[in-house]
């Protein structure tokens, strides 16, 4: 069997450790020594040490977040839905406080105060705007479309023939 002879040879570059004597000796960089292979375990990328490695069932964050506690928007709600007794109407009403301060911001803005009023329009502004993002349009056709939809219409009529009376 003879070798390819057209390969070509892959050169290994090894660091030289040069001893007291002045002569050079190449070195590996192997991580593990060549009898040791089998029972050393691969360690580098994707592979971490076993030692570093979390765990299992044991948490990584002991004293994080308790259960049952709630985050901010969720108490702003819960305190936006108490409810207060207020007098409409000369009646007292039980409702919700969020309801009640909607009340008063309408009820400001309409006694004239200027901030109030650039506060309620803005918010109707907003809600009017999502409502109509929400909602589909009635004529979801672009003009395109429509030109297309008005040729159609009338080769049609022309398939239709004309009737005794007309």
């Amino acid at each position: 069997m003879e070798k390819a002879k057209n390969k070509p040879r892959r050169l290994i570059r090894r660091p030289v450790v040069i001893d007291r004597t002045g002569k050079g000796t190449s070195v590996s960089k192997a991580k593990n020594p060549a009898g040791a292979r089998d029972t050393m375990p691969k360690i580098g990328r994707g592979n971490p040490p076993k030692h570093t490695q979390f765990k299992k069932g044991v948490s990584g964050n002991k004293k994080g977040r308790p259960k049952g506690s709630k985050n901010l928007s969720t108490l702003l709600m819960a305190a936006a839905r108490d409810q207060v007794t207020a007098t409409i109407d000369g009646k007292p009403r039980r409702i919700s406080k969020l309801q009640a301060t909607v009340m008063q911001l309408a009820t400001k803005a309409a006694g004239g105060d200027r901030a109030s009023i650039d506060k309620l329009l803005k918010l109707v502004d907003e809600f009017e705007t999502r409502a109509a993002a929400a909602k589909p349009a009635e004529f979801p056709f672009s003009e395109a479309d429509l030109q297309v939809l008005r040729v159609i219409d009338e080769r049609i009529k022309l398939c239709i023939p004309p009737e005794a009376g007309e």
